[in-house]
C-alpha cells in the first residue's frame, strides 16, 4: 500500500481509536456532531467509558487494528504506543501530543518516534488533527466549524446550472496547514466557505504537506486546495503534487507565514519548520502556477471564487454597482488588483442609453443608481444591454443591509437581475463590508452560480486571482513544474568565499567574459599597463570592498602606484592586510549593470535572483527570483519585469544592451553552479552590459561548509 493510499485510509476510516483521558470528550463530541458513523473506541486503562465510548486498557485489547489512532497522551508514552500500533497493523496515527522537535529537548524524541512508526504514517506530532467533512470524519482537538455533509451550502461548478441549493453535489476546498489557528480561522468564519478537508500537520515528522496534497488531489469532490506554509520542504515531492494539481485542473491557493524576521522566528519556535526566504517561496508558487495570497480572509474569498462559479478565462470585467462611490473606489481597487474594465462598445452604450435613468450614463464601472430600487423585471433590460459586450466575467459591488435592517428585496432583485442575464459567464457579488452579507442572500447567489464575496478589497482581489489563474490555466505545463531533489554538498567545501580573482579565473575558464586583468603584490610589481583601470584590494573575507575603501575606479596608468599605496594605507589603518591587488581594465561606455545571484536554498535547491546592479540594488528593492532550472523564456520575462529594465533595453532612444548576450551569460552562470554541487552561492554584481558584451565586473563565490 502506498503512502497516499494509507493517508486516504486515515482520512476515511471505518474504525477509530482515541488515546487519552477525560479531555477527549469535546473532541469526541465534535466527531459525533459531524456524522462519523464508523466504529470508535477509547484506549484508557483507568476508565470504562469516555463521552459514551467504551474504553479498553491497551492496544492489545483492541478488537481490530484501527484505521486511525489519535494520540492525546503524555509525550513519554507516545513511543511505546506508536510502536505497538505499528506492530498491530494500524492504518496511521494522528499525534496531537507536543514536546517533540518544536521544543528545545525534543529533536531526538521525534527521531525515535519516526523509527518506532516504521512504515505506518504519523501525522504530527504537535498537530491539531484532521477532518474529512465530505464523509463525516472529524478528528480534531478543538472546534473548527460545523461542516457535516448537507449542513452547509455545497460548492458547485458552472455545469450545475440553476439547480436548487439542496440539489447541489457535496464538494469543497481542502485546507492543509502546519498549525491549527489557520484552520480554525477558515473553518469557523461565517462566510459560506465550502470546506471539504481541514488537515493540520504540525511538525511534519513523517507526513509532509506534499504528501497530503497528493492524497486529497485524488478526490474529485475537491474544488480547490488552500495550503498554509510556515516552512517549505520536500520540494521534489511538492513539485510532483503541483504537477498533479495542474493535470487535474485543481487550483491551489498558497499562503506563506514567516515572511518577516519576527514571523520567521515565530515559525521556527512554533512548528520547528525553518522558514524559507519570502521571495523564494513566491518564486516557487509561481513555478507551480499557484495563487499566492497574504491573509486568511483573502484566502477564504479566493477559494469561494474558485468554487462557486466558473473560473474566468480572462480579466475583462463587467463591473456593476448602485453607487457612484463604489464605482470610483471599487474601480480603483479592481484595476489595481489587475481587473480590466473596458468602456462599453458603441452598440452597448446606445442600448444602455435607452434603459438607464436619464441622469446616468453608460460606463464601466456601471452605476445603475436608483434603478437598483426597481423590480427585477424592470432592471433586466439594463443588465441585458450591459452584458452584450464581450466580458470574461461580471462583478457586482454593493452592500446588503444587516439582517433585521431594511427590506432586502431591492438588493435581491438587483442580484437576481445579474444572475438572469450573465449567461454561462462567471459572476461574483462583492459585499463592500465583510460582515454584512446575510446567509440567505449568500445561499441564493450560490444557487445561481454566483460567488458571494465579502469585503471589497479581499473580494476584488479574489476575483482578480481567479481571472489570472483562468487565463493561464490551459498554458500550465505540469512537466515544467517538476524539480530535482536538492543536492547534498560534496566533501571538501570550506564554507569560505573565493577571492574575486580566483572566482573570475574560474568563470573565465567556463567561457564567461571577464575584464582584462593583472594581479600584483604592490606598487613595485606593476606590469606595463596602458589602459584606464579599476583597482581592488584582495582581502580574505572582505565582501563589501567599497565601504572599506578597497576599490578605486577610473584610475589612469600613471596614477596606479599612488592609488595602490593609498589603498594599502587605508586598509592597514583598519587592521586589514591585502594578499595583493587586482587591477582590471575599465569597461568603456556600459549601457547598464545587472546583479545575478545564484544560491542553494536548503530543502528547495538552486534559485536565481536578478536585479538592476550596482549600489542602488538595495535601495530600489527591485528584484526577480526564479527557481532553477528555468527556461530562457522565463529568465527573459523576469528581466523585462524589473522596473528599471527599460534602462537596459533602450529607453527613450538610449543605447540598448544585447539581450541575447545578457541571457547567454546568465544561463552560463546558472549552468556553472548547477554543475558544481559544492557551491553555496555565486553573486555577480555588477554584470556590466554594453551593446555587445556582458562582462563580469565583480564576483563573489562561496563554497558550502
Amino acid at each position: 500500500m502506498t503512502r497516499a493510499d494509507r493517508l486516504k485510509r486515515m482520512l476515511n476510516p471505518a474504525c477509530v481509536a482515541w488515546f487519552g483521558g477525560a479531555g477527549l470528550a469535546p473532541a469526541i463530541g465534535y466527531m459525533q456532531a459531524n456524522g462519523f458513523a464508523g466504529e470508535a473506541v477509547v484506549v484508557n486503562p483507568r476508565r470504562a467509558e469516555i463521552a459514551g465510548l467504551t474504553c479498553v486498557p491497551c492496544v492489545g485489547d483492541l478488537r481490530r487494528a484501527p484505521d486511525l489512532a489519535i494520540l492525546v497522551i503524555p509525550k513519554e508514552a507516545v513511543l511505546e504506543t506508536v510502536r505497538a500500533l505499528s506492530e498491530r497493523g494500524c492504518g496511521g496515527v494522528v499525534c496531537i501530543t507536543s514536546g517533540f522537535s518544536e521544543s528545545a529537548d525534543g529533536t531526538a524524541r521525534q527521531a525515535e518516534l519516526v523509527a518506532a512508526a516504521g512504515e505506518m504514517p504519523v501525522i504530527g506530532p504537535n498537530c491539531p488533527g484532521i477532518a474529512n467533512f465530505l464523509d463525516g470524519n472529524a478528528f480534531m482537538m478543538d472546534h473548527f466549524g460545523n461542516h457535516a455533509p448537507g449542513r452547509n451550502v455545497a460548492a458547485r461548478g458552472a455545469a450545475d446550472g440553476g439547480v436548487a441549493v439542496k440539489d447541489v453535489a457535496v464538494r469543497g476546498v481542502a485546507v492543509i496547514s502546519n498549525g491549527g489557528a489557520y484552520l480554525s480561522d477558515l473553518g469557523c468564519a461565517d462566510r459560506a466557505q465550502p470546506i471539504a478537508y481541514l488537515i493540520g500537520l504540525g511538525n511534519q515528522a513523517m507526513v509532509s504537506i506534499a504528501d497530503m496534497l497528493d492524497a486529497v488531489l485524488d478526490d474529485n469532490r475537491v474544488t480547490a486546495v488552500n495550503v498554509y506554509f510556515e516552512g517549505i520542504g520536500d520540494v521534489q515531492k511538492l513539485s510532483q503534487a503541483a504537477a498533479k494539481a495542474a493535470r487535474n485542473g485543481i487550483p491551489v491557493v498558497a499562503i506563506k507565514g514567516g515572511r518577516s524576521a519576527a514571523g520567521a522566528r515565530a515559525a521556527q519556535s512554533h512548528t520547528a519548520s525553518l522558514s524559507g526566504d519570502a521571495a523564494v517561496a513566491s518564486a516557487l508558487f509561481r513555478r507551480f502556477g499557484w495563487i499566492e495570497v497574504t491573509t486568511p480572509t483573502e484566502a477564504i474569498e479566493t477559494v469561494k471564487m474558485l468554487s462557486f462559479t466558473a473560473i474566468p478565462k480572462g480579466a475583462r470585467t463587467g463591473f456593476i454597482t448602485s453607487s457612484g462611490s463604489y464605482a470610483v473606489l471599487g474601480g480603483d481597487i479592481a484595476e489595481q488588483a489587475g481587473l480590466q474594465m473596458v468602456a462599453p462598445t458603441a452598440a452597448a452604450a446606445a442600448a444602455l442609453d435607452l434603459v438607464l435613468p436619464t441622469y446616468v450614463g453608460p460606463a464601466n464601472p456601471l452605476d445603475i443608481s436608483d434603478a437598483h430600487g426597481w423590480a427585477q423585471a424592470d432592471q433586466l433590460p439594463i443588465y441585458r444591454a450591459f452584458a452584450q459586450d464581450q466580458h470574461d466575467l461580471f462583478v457586482q459591488v454593493m452592500c446588503y443591509p444587516p439582517e433585521g435592517g431594511w427590506d432586502m428585496s431591492t438588493w435581491d432583485a438587483t442580484t437576481g437581475a445579474l444572475a438572469a442575464t450573465k449567461g454561462d459567464r462567471p459572476a461574483a457579488f462583492v459585499n463592500t463590508l465583510a460582515e454584512a452579507l446575510p446567509r440567505a442572500a449568500r445561499d441564493r447567489m450560490i444557487a445561481n452560480a454566483m460567488a458571494p464575496l465579502q469585503g471589497i478589497e479581499d473580494g476584488l482581489r479574489a476575483v482578480a486571482h481567479a481571472a489570472r489563474y483562468g487565463a493561464r490555466r490551459d498554458m500550465l505545463d505540469p512537466d515544467a513544474m517538476l524539480l530535482p531533489a536538492p543536492r547534498c554538498p560534496q566533501p571538501g567545501g570550506t564554507g569560505n568565499s573565493m577571492s574575486e580573482a580566483a572566482a573570475k579565473s574560474w568563470l573565465s575558464e567556463a567561457g564567461l567574459d571577464v575584464p582584462r586583468h593583472w594581479i600584483v603584490d604592490g606598487p613595485d610589481t606593476l606590469a606595463d599597463i596602458a589602459c584606464t583601470c579599476a583597482v581592488k584590494a584582495l582581502v580574505p573575507g572582505l565582501l563589501h570592498k567599497t565601504e572599506a575603501g578597497a576599490v578605486a575606479l577610473t584610475v589612469a596608468p600613471r596614477d596606479l602606484p599612488a592609488t595602490i599605496r593609498a589603498m594599502a594605507g587605508r586598509l592597514a589603518a583598519q587592521g586589514l592586510n591585502p594578499d595583493g591587488f587586482l587591477i582590471e581594465e575599465m569597461i568603456q561606455n556600459p549601457v547598464g549593470e545587472l546583479l545575478v545571484g545564484i544560491r542553494h536554498v536548503p530543502d528547495i535547491g538552486l534559485t536565481l535572483t536578478l536585479a538592476i546592479g550596482g549600489i542602488a540594488v538595495e535601495l530600489m528593492q527591485d528584484t526577480a527570483t526564479l527557481i532553477l532550472p528555468a527556461p530562457r523564456a522565463d529568465i527573459a520575462a523576469a528581466l523585462k519585469g524589473l522596473k528599471l529594465a527599460p534602462l537596459l533595453l533602450g529607453y527613450r532612444g538610449r543605447p540598448a544592451a544585447d539581450l541575447a548576450v545578457m541571457l547567454s551569460a546568465i544561463e552560463t552562470l546558472c549552468a556553472c553552479v548547477a554543475d558544481h554541487p559544492d557551491i553555496a552561492e555565486l553573486e555577480v554584481n555588477p554584470l556590466l552590459l554594453t551593446q555587445s558584451r556582458a562582462v563580469i565586473a565583480d564576483a563573489v563565490l562561496t563554497l558550502k561548509g
